[in-house]
């Protein structure tokens, strides 16, 4: 057996395996002789046709695929032995050339495991910045617990204006045959040339709106196309906002639901409570959000420093959970992944490629992190596991074996210590890090 060696990457290497075509000759030999023994031919027992008979009966791919599968893992085996190989994982096979009475070759594309060469990932100098919260950042929020209190009563004695609710029915104008479907808008959340539209039209009104997509409309493929609707006003309803006063907060907020715990901070009942309390909670994300950046950007500095290899196998993993995560998401929307390509218009092999960049910065970052915890010696303590599940049964408000036990149950434990890891090392980095706070 002939076997060329060639590292085609740091973490692959292409074997290309010769096979003597002796010891193929004499698995074809044993293939026939099998095949021939479960095959009937006209005029002979099972077994008992020659040679020649069985060639002419027995189509040669068949023969050659049995041929190959006796040979091909024995021949890789032996391969990996005398190139010293540990392959990561099973290896992309080939076959090259095959013909009878020759000698077989393949090639295997041996995945070795990942490699990571550290660069600097102490001392890094890092900016944190954390966003002021301004008065009116607060009053931009206090708008939207409003905007989610607004009731819409229907009105019936004048035209649509902006910021109503109105219900549609519609449908292209090219397709003049086709149901019309049926929308609820708000006028003056869509493109201008609708709500300019609907605007002014009465209940049961009718007319044919054109609207002009802008060049940098999300969907390429509408990118200044004009298209024809006709639109059919069913309902109009009005928006009454609430009026930010006392009564309105302490109906909102100061009153704890039935059966609830007892607050641990006081109850919101008033206005300037309200701004106070929603200014803290906005402070408490800014630093929160500055914080993740920091740890973000330590991140991105050491891999960045590091040089970091793996086969494409883990790549290709990587990927599977990226899908197998979209698949689940889209069954919580009632959809499947052939309704998501349809509608993308793209097919599985443009998914994936979407998503290799991202799976392979998160493979080089969750190496690079398990090379550093190794390197250091991090580790993870009872104690540690201990405080994260007291922490999730007060979240959840039961007993901290009910989530023992659920966990245990769902083999969720092992994701549990994972997070618990990536935060012992996050930290670690973060703290080892020149952190310089920045207004």
């Amino acid at each position: 057996m002939l076997v060329k060696q060639e590292q085609v990457s740091p973490c692959e290497v292409e074997l290309q395996i010769q096979i003597d075509a002796e010891k193929v000759d004499a698995a074809v030999d044993d293939t026939y002789a099998e095949l021939g023994k479960v095959t009937n031919i006209p005029g002979f027992r099972k077994g008992k046709a020659p040679r020649v008979v069985l060639e002419r009966v027995l189509d040669e791919e068949r023969v050659k695929e049995r041929v190959a599968d006796k040979l091909l893992k024995g021949a890789y085996i032996e391969a990996l032995e005398e190139s010293k190989l540990e392959p990561f994982a099973p290896a992309d096979v080939e076959v090259e050339t095959f013909e009878l009475g020759q000698p077989l070759v393949f090639k295997a594309i041996v995945p070795l495991d990942p490699k990571v060469e550290l660069g600097t990932y102490t001392g890094l100098e890092v900016e944190r910045k954390v966003q002021p919260v301004s008065d009116e950042d607060v009053d931009h929020e206090i708008e939207h617990l409003l905007e989610r209190s607004a009731q819409y009563p229907e009105v019936f004695e004048r035209e649509a204006q902006k910021g109503d609710l109105v219900r549609i029915e519609s449908r292209d104008v090219e397709k003049p045959d086709a149901e019309p479907a049926v929308h609820v808008v708000e006028i003056g959340t869509n493109l201008p040339d609708f709500d300019k539209g609907l605007e002014g039209m009465n209940i049961d009104d009718e007319k044919d709106i054109d609207v002009t997509y802008p060049e940098d409309y999300a969907n390429e493929e509408l990118r200044g196309k004009t298209e024809h609707t006709h639109v059919k006003l069913l309902e109009i309803r009005e928006k009454k906002m609430p009026e930010l006063t006392d009564e309105w907060v302490k109906e909102q907020f100061g009153t704890a639901p039935e059966g609830a715990p007892e607050p641990a901070e006081e109850l919101v009942d008033t206005v300037a409570k309200l701004k106070e309390r929603i200014k803290s909670l906005m402070e408490k994300s800014a630093v929160a959000a500055a914080d993740s950046e920091v740890r973000n950007k330590v991140v991105g500095k050491v891999v960045e420093g590091s040089n970091v290899c793996f086969p494409g196998v883990m790549l290709q993993d990587q990927i599977d959970e990226h899908i197998d995560e979209l698949i689940e998401n889209l069954k919580k929307r009632k959809l499947t992944l052939d309704d998501f390509l349809k509608y993308r218009d793209i097919s599985m092999e443009d998914l994936r490629k979407e998503f290799e960049a991202e799976a392979s910065e998160q493979l080089k970052a969750s190496l690079t992190l398990r090379e550093i915890v190794e390197k250091e010696k991090i580790t993870i303590e009872d104690e540690d596991v201990d405080k994260d599940l007291q922490d999730m049964a007060e979240e959840s408000h039961v007993p901290v074996e009910t989530v023992r036990a659920y966990l245990d149950k769902t083999g969720g434990m092992q994701a549990i210590r994972n997070r618990i890891l990536t935060k012992k090392v996050m930290d670690f980095l973060v703290q080892a890090s020149n952190i310089n706070n920045v207004g």
